[in-house]
């Protein structure tokens, strides 16, 4: 029963409904509005402003298209690849700037995510 329950194909959606849905729209939306997180870590980081709302259209557009059924393999392809980059890029942010261990550690804790989601994606 557990195996059925938890076989590649679930585990699959599971992650990268997670990432493409609280990394990717819900993340892009808070990015384009601007809270007052996104203030503080754009001044943190020495990045403008401007900076996220671009940031978080991509990051909408990128979530968008790893929910695109398989037969989208270059949009979802391109989505892997921007996000990959905006993680790797966030903890190298974090890292430069003195920030603590977990703003370091969870954009990598993300993009192992993803690399599970990559690696699953035409397993079934």
């Amino acid at each position: 029963m557990i195996k059925r329950i938890f076989n590649k194909k679930t585990i699959y959606f599971i992650i990268t409904g997670f990432l493409a849905i609280m990394v990717g729209i819900i993340g892009g939306v808070v990015d384009i509005i601007q809270t007052e997180g996104v203030i503080a870590a754009s001044k943190a980081l020495g990045y403008p402003l401007y900076f996220f709302t671009l940031l978080g259209v991509f990051k909408i557009l990128g979530g968008v298209a790893l929910l695109l059924p398989r037969n989208f393999e270059k949009p979802r392809l391109i989505a892997y690849t921007g996000f990959s980059f905006d993680f790797i890029f966030a903890s190298f942010s974090h890292f430069s700037v003195g920030d603590g261990f977990v703003k370091i550690a969870v954009p990598l804790f993300f993009l192992v995510l993803l690399a599970f989601s990559y690696s699953l994606k035409n397993k079934f």
